[in-house]
């Protein structure tokens, strides 16, 4: 979790950057360079690029910056569906569907 200043710094860099005309990869880019995790990475483009949750998760999680990560967190997803699907089974076994990776499909 980002402090109150730590925040306000790099949204302001953000805004500037963005309002420059710097692609959002980019953007993205620098802030996986200087530490931001994915999620503080999502509240700064929430709030300086004006994108919804979803739009600021799927540009980080389509990001080439984090494209190491992607794999695992869809993995993950996966897992955890699986758990979750077979708890269901357990008690109630109508429940039905597939795991949400968050990914558009092309």
């Amino acid at each position: 979790m980002l402090p109150d200043e730590g925040f306000t710094s790099a949204a302001s860099m953000i805004t500037t950057r963005l309002t420059e005309g710097a692609p959002l990869d980019d953007v993205i880019a620098y802030l996986r360079s200087e530490g931001f995790g994915q999620i503080d990475s999502m509240k700064l483009l929430m709030h300086s690029a004006g994108l919804s949750l979803a739009e600021a998760k799927h540009a980080i999680d389509a990001s080439p910056a984090w494209q190491d990560r992607r794999e695992s967190n869809d993995a993950l997803r996966r897992d955890l569906w699986e758990a979750a699907q077979t708890m269901a089974d357990a008690t109630d076994p109508a429940i039905t569907g597939g795991p949400s990776t968050g990914h558009k499909r092309v």
